[in-house]
């Protein structure tokens, strides 16, 4: 069993870190053991923290690929369940058979309502027929009848806060929520109830999470956090971000921005830290306009490798890439512009780089992240160049990049190796002054 995304507390004594077991799987802030000890922040990464989309499923016979969310997959409740009670699991059966020979987590996103439940797909579900349906698909991939548990967590709802997929109310949707959950713990208790999925990127987006997150159940009085076991949120930037010269393509930073600005939310209505959060969905250049401007095969690695790390520091339990398999739209051009695998080539996978870069990075985060007690890791200095400091089994590594502009940092003194996002390794001077750019650089030494 893999350990869960966690944040490990440390203590400092006599100027070493002794490294102490986590107090919970999703432990929301540093702990401090005892007055005279301090906290600081930790992250030991799981593997299913590596999630993506992938309908065509190449993902899947490659390493790396710890989870995948089912979305446009061919795997919607009215693509599996019709108005006479007769299901067809052929589809979900082939990918959750793929997913289990990989080692891979999966996650079921349920909805949206099949005309026989709702007037409109978006319509709040009748509530039995919901019941009914989870009930089935979760008995039918519970591990009494596969030998393992097919199906890890089932997401209440896609996008539950713009009206493309949900016009029910915040108090529908908690009691749907609910009714998740109490299917759950009749069935399975093993599984995981993932909260519905929030778009983060405008304000009235981001006001509206926090008003579901207040909602309470009507029938218990009790708010509806109280029944997830994540809170999900599409972590997507705007296609282009505001400044005092103009406009800018967004980057990973921005998306830890929204990330940052949900979370203070989240704390006004009282929901608990501790609550693990996936980033369900993320990818750039997701705009209005049908196509994307193309950025820079660079561009595209640096975005890969910093929203792995960065989500990373942040405590975020599990990303969720959208798309593995990025298809040409009909108007010509992608829906989002970090591309994993060549859309020409969608039903192939072949990788870009930035695919290479998917699981390059994964080889960096083989070890500890290490932040102070007032910051996680990953820290940006006034500057804004950052440093995101990764204890290994045999020495450190330093992960160094700066967002906007080229800047120097001086390497420890027992600095050796460095190497770059595409995986070039070349020698270090220790003590020396190292120029870095967007492009993140991996430097190791002894300490």
């Amino acid at each position: 069993m893999r350990v869960s995304l966690s944040r490990v507390v440390t203590l400092v004594l006599a100027g070493a870190l002794t490294a102490m077991a986590a107090p919970t799987a999703s432990a929301g802030l540093p702990v401090e053991r005892a007055h005279h000890r301090v906290k600081v922040y930790k992250v030991k990464v799981d593997p299913r923290f590596f999630g993506v989309h992938d309908a065509a499923l190449n993902s899947l016979s490659r390493p790396g690929t710890g989870s995948i969310r089912l979305w446009d997959t061919g795997t919607q409740w009215g693509q599996i369940a019709n108005a006479g009670g007769h299901y067809n699991w052929t589809r979900l059966d082939q990918i959750v058979s793929a997913a289990h020979a990989d080692n891979t987590s999966v996650t079921l996103v349920l909805g949206l309502s099949p005309s026989f439940a709702a007037a409109k797909p978006s319509d709040a579900p009748d509530l039995s027929l919901y019941q009914d349906y989870l009930r089935t698909v979760m008995e039918h991939y519970s591990a009494a009848n596969w030998t393992y548990r097919g199906i890890a967590a089932y997401q209440v709802w896609n996008e539950a806060n713009i009206s493309t997929f949900w016009t029910g109310t915040s108090t529908q949707l908690a009691e749907l929520t609910k009714a998740a959950y109490d299917v759950r713990n009749q069935v399975d208790p093993g599984v995981k109830i993932i909260a519905p999925a929030m778009v983060t990127r405008l304000k009235f987006e981001r006001k509206a999470i926090a008003a579901f997150y207040a909602t309470k159940v009507p029938a218990t009085g009790q708010p509806v956090w109280k029944y997830v076991d994540a809170i999900s949120l599409n972590l997507y930037p705007t296609d282009r971000v505001a400044t005092k010269t103009g406009l800018r393509p967004s980057v990973p930073e921005d998306s830890i921005g929204l990330l940052n600005s949900v979370r203070a939310m989240l704390a006004k209505v009282k929901v608990p830290a501790s609550i693990p959060v996936w980033n369900t969905e993320i990818n750039y250049g997701m705009g209005r306009a049908a196509t994307v401007v193309p950025i820079s095969d660079a561009r595209q690695v640096a975005n890969v490798m910093r929203t792995y790390l960065l989500n990373a520091a942040q405590g975020v339990a599990r990303v969720n890439w959208y798309a593995y398999d990025m298809g040409l739209l009909s108007t010509g051009g992608t829906l989002g512009n970090t591309l994993l695998t060549v859309p020409a080539e969608r039903t192939v996978g072949t990788l870009t780089p930035a695919g290479l870069a998917f699981t390059r990075v994964q080889g960096w985060l083989k070890g500890t992240l290490v932040g102070t007690a007032t910051q996680r890791p990953c820290i940006a200095d006034r500057h804004g160049t950052y440093t995101c400091l990764i204890r290994y089994a045999h020495g450190v590594g330093r992960v160094y990049w700066n967002p906007f502009h080229a800047a120097r940092v001086q390497l420890a003194r027992s600095a050796s190796r460095k190497v770059d996002q595409y995986g070039a390794t070349t020698r270090a001077r220790g003590g020396s002054k190292l120029r870095v750019t967007y492009m993140p650089i991996l430097v190791k030494s002894r300490k």
